[in-house]
């Protein structure tokens, strides 16, 4: 059991039992247990710390002075059984009041938002009220009472008048504090029970003149004590002083009926007197009561005054409030209209974005069963723009382009931007012959060229069209529209392409393919074989070219149909890394022995990862072969673009043949062939493509062959001649001074056990791969 529950049963037990004890027993026991209930605050604010302890202290105070008060009462009785008037204790008990009344008044802190008069008006009311009663019951009596001398007369009135004071403290702090918990209203009612106790003991001085025999005050007393001591040892203590007052209100019914009945009391008073007493003992006796009562209609006039003010105030309030909820929301509506074109707009050119093109095409899929035409395009180059010129071109590009195809689209038509360089068109209801004619006329149209901050752009465009009916879905259209596109840029760009069936085939059998990759990555099922390069005058194997293989389930796949898929899924990167570092391991044996050296067919998307330069001279320190033996294939357009990214390519080759590494040129000669490209190039090895390989003997195929091995040797470039299936074919190069070759008729790719022994038998030198001697 909880300390403050202890001391309520103790003392509400004290109150019991001290009513029946005789005065000086009584009083001893008045003194103990107000000692106790200073001890009680004393140790409620040691243990629970409030943040606001005036209150507490003050109460600490009053108590105390009350306690010393009584204490010397008793001694006087005791020595002289008689109590002496006036004393020092008289003094000590009316110092008691102020020390309880300020503990009152600073419970509460004032809200400077709240009206000054108003808590006293309420206290006001109240007071008036027990004015009247006091009045009648209490100073009235004492003061035409013959048997009080001067002195007593005046204690008595000014206890009376004290009491109205603490009538005022306690009925503001009941009325006006934020916070009504326990404590608070244990203290409330430890002020009330106070001032009952008070005007119970004067009335019995006024009407039997005897209070010694008083034993309903001297319980009242005791009880306050009990209840003051139980408020301070209730945790709720922390938290009950010292809060602001309470936000202005309306008046609760409660205490709009204790105010009736206030208001009645000065006049039922006065009519009583007036029927009741004859003759009156004093005028002042039914006129003080009136005189309350009209003080207590002046105060709730004044309060009436007060809410009407605040009525008046809220209204005015809710009107501005009425006015400023009306234009938040319009200002609302206008954002709401704001972000919903927001919602569905592109910032950068002002057409519709995706979110309103899944809109337009959901609503013309349920609408009607009629085909619609949808239109898919990207430009063609446009990463190059932004590349070369920055973002900023580019924004503009795309603002021309956004104005050239509103020219081409009626309004009723949904033109939007996807993002980036793509743009949709949705035309509905609408035949096949204006679906082509609308895409091919974009067609032409973009191809023209753009006039951007006095530069002169030219770009062009790949649109993938779809004739789409219910009960295919937005995200289903979307689907079969982007495969028409890719097919379009598959097929060379700049063009109109139409969806097909075969289309989605097509992509799902490369989907099915990518997931037997990712899984062939996984399980290692990739091997590599190696076809020689020769020397056309010695007939040594110079290098040998890595050449991916893949045999799922002992089912050979070319090349050709899974390497584009590995390109496109993003899979080249790992594939390219483990043949890497494979080739690397197989020709360790073969350098070392025969010198010769391992060609690496790199794809663009290879190069463009920023740690491929740490993972080719990694390759090659696991397997403790120096730069030199490798050899980088990359294609002509990978080096040769007007974009940026050509630049970090040439970076990162120049940067690998500071290590040795050499770079070789494939399919030499279907590309730009130029010899100012080749001149800035890191090139060292051009191989010529299987095209200018020369079938027969005419003038025309070798003169091409003959510029490339002129070319090279010119720019000091070694050149290798691919594809040599015959020995025709071989003896023609080495007309044409050529000096290297690869080819069926050297040898086919072989597993890298298999070139190993052919390695061996001929010491590095394949038989039948040198020139004739002569005689």
């Amino acid at each position: 059991m909880t300390a403050w529950r202890w001391y309520a049963g103790l003392g509400l037990g004290t109150v019991v039992v001290g009513a029946f004890l005789p005065v000086i027993p009584r009083q001893a026991l008045y003194s103990l247990v107000g000692v106790s209930t200073v001890a009680a605050v004393v140790v409620g604010v040691r243990r629970h710390r409030p943040a606001h302890p005036r209150a507490w202290w003050l109460f600490t105070a009053g108590l105390a002075c009350s306690v010393f008060g009584a204490t010397a009462w008793a001694v006087d009785y005791t020595l002289t059984g008689e109590v002496g008037f006036p004393s020092a204790k008289d003094a000590l008990f009316l110092a008691a009041y102020p020390f309880l009344a300020g503990g009152l008044v600073s419970w509460v802190r004032r809200d400077p938002g709240r009206p000054r008069w108003e808590r006293l008006i309420d206290s006001g009311i109240v007071a008036s009220g027990v004015a009247a009663l006091s009045w009648t019951f209490i100073v009235h009596p004492v003061l035409a009472g013959a048997h009080f001398d001067v002195p007593h007369r005046i204690s008595h009135v000014l206890y009376a008048g004290i009491d109205l004071l603490l009538v005022v403290a306690t009925t503001r702090m009941a009325f006006t504090s934020s916070v009504r918990n326990a404590a608070h209203r244990l203290v409330c009612v430890a002020a009330a029970t106070l001032i009952t106790g008070d005007i119970v003991y004067y009335v019995a001085i006024a009407w039997i003149g005897d209070p010694k025999g008083d034993r309903v005050s001297a319980a009242l007393y005791l009880c306050a004590y009990a209840l003051m001591g139980t408020g301070a040892l209730h945790p709720s203590m922390a938290e009950a002083a010292g809060r602001p007052e309470r936000p202005q209100q309306v008046i609760p019914r409660r205490r709009i009926y204790l105010y009736s009945v206030l208001s009645l009391i000065g006049p039922v008073i006065a009519i009583t007197m007036l029927l009741v007493a004859s003759p009156l003992p004093s005028r002042s006796w039914a006129v003080v009561p009136l005189a309350t009562s009209i003080v207590t209609s002046v105060l709730l006039i004044a309060r009436l005054s007060q809410l009407v003010q605040f009525a008046n105030r809220r209204v005015e309030e809710l009107d501005a409030h009425a006015l400023a909820l009306g234009a938040a929301l319009r200002e609302q509506e206008v954002l709401r209209q704001q972000l919903t074109h927001r919602a569905l707009h592109d910032a950068l050119t002002g057409l519709g974005n995706r979110a309103l093109l899944q809109e337009r095409l959901e609503h013309a899929l349920t609408r009607t069963n009629a085909a619609h035409g949808l239109l898919l395009l990207d430009l063609d180059g446009f990463k190059d723009v932004n590349d070369s010129f920055g973002h900023p071109v580019g924004d503009a590009l795309l603002m021309e382009v956004a104005a050239r195809l509103l020219g081409e689209v009626d309004t009723a038509d949904t033109l939007v931007r996807l993002g980036g360089d793509e743009f949709a068109i949705l035309l509905e209801d609408v035949p096949v012959l204006r679906v082509n004619a609308v895409g091919q006329a974009i067609v032409d149209a973009l191809a023209q060229p753009y006039d951007i901050g006095g530069r002169e752009l030219n770009v062009t465009t790949s649109v993938g069209t779809l004739l789409v009916r219910a009960p295919t879905t937005p995200a289903e259209a979307l689907q079969l529209a982007d495969l028409a596109l890719y097919a379009a840029k598959a097929a060379g760009k700049n063009r109109l392409a139409a969806y097909e069936p075969r289309l989605a085939s097509e992509r799902h059998e490369h989907m099915r393919l990518s997931a037997e990759l990712r899984r062939a990555v996984a399980n290692d099922e990739f091997t590599v074989n190696y076809q020689p390069v020769v020397d056309l005058s010695t007939g040594r194997v110079t290098a040998v070219e890595a050449l991916l293989r893949w045999s799922p389930d002992g089912r050979p796949v070319p090349p050709m149909e899974f390497i584009p898929v590995a390109e496109q899924y993003g899979l080249i990167v790992p594939i390219g890394a483990w043949v890497l570092r494979q080739a690397c391991r197989d020709v360790r044996s073969w350098h070392d022995r025969f010198g010769i050296s391992v060609t690496v067919n790199v794809s663009g998307r290879q190069l463009r990862e920023p740690d491929f330069a740490r993972t080719v001279l990694s390759a090659l320190r696991e397997a403790d072969l120096p730069g030199g033996a490798l050899i980088l294939e990359i294609t002509e357009t990978v080096l040769v673009s007007s974009s940026t990214e050509s630049d970090d390519v040439t970076a990162l080759l120049s940067a690998l043949r500071e290590e040795g590494v050499r770079v070789a040129v494939d399919d030499f000669g279907t590309g730009y062939s130029s010899l100012a490209y080749l001149r800035h190039l890191p090139v060292d090895i051009l191989k010529i493509d299987r095209a200018f390989t020369p079938e027969g003997g005419m003038a025309e195929e070798m003169a091409f062959t003959r510029a490339i091995v002129e070319l090279g040797n010119s720019l000091r470039l070694s050149a290798i001649a691919e594809a040599v299936e015959t020995p025709e074919q071989a003896d023609r190069l080495r007309e044409l001074d050529c000096p290297q070759a690869q080819g069926y008729h050297f040898s086919r790719p072989l597993p890298a056990d298999a070139l190993d022994e052919v390695l061996t038998a001929g010491d590095g030198v394949l038989h039948g791969a040198s020139a004739p001697a002569t005689t």
